[in-house]
């Protein structure tokens, strides 16, 4: 009975990942707030990565990291902060044959070095390129604080 029930979970959670795999590479607006769902939870994890491989080759981290490679190096500096929330709107979608441009607005709770937690807010602007047959990928991704 207990071998059932693990048997069933894992058919469950599988069942689940494929699905959600699959609304990441559906070339439409639902495809977009998947994958910005998956970049929330990256960045949650700080999975530095797992996030420059969701960037085109080239992409470009707010002109401060051009490219997959500098984007990670980037991400990577970041041994000191400990990210407790991220949560992103989806904003306003509009989808032009390859291209997605995606304006919402995120929310973060920091630990900084262990001892001071910050707030941060802002808007963003991402702009996704359908790569076949992969799905969705950032080609850049914008921020700006809200005080």
């Amino acid at each position: 009975m207990v071998l059932q029930s693990k048997f069933a979970t894992c058919l469950s959670a599988i069942a689940m990942l494929i699905g959600f795999s699959c609304n990441l590479s559906k070339h439409n607006e639902a495809g977009v707030v998947a994958a910005m769902k998956h970049y929330d939870h990256l960045i949650l994890k700080l999975d530095a990565d797992s996030i420059s491989g969701l960037y085109t080759p080239d992409g470009n981290l707010g002109g401060i990291a051009i490219g997959r490679d500098s984007i990670r190096k980037f991400l990577s500096s970041f041994k000191n902060v400990q990210i407790l929330s991220q949560l992103s709107s989806r904003g306003v979608i509009t989808i032009s044959h390859d291209t997605a441009i995606q304006k919402g607005t995120y929310a973060q709770t920091d630990v900084l070095s262990g001892k001071d937690t910050v707030h941060v807010k802002g808007e963003y602007t991402a702009r996704w390129e359908w790569i076949r047959p992969t799905g969705w990928f950032i080609k850049k991704m914008t921020t700006k604080p809200i005080h």
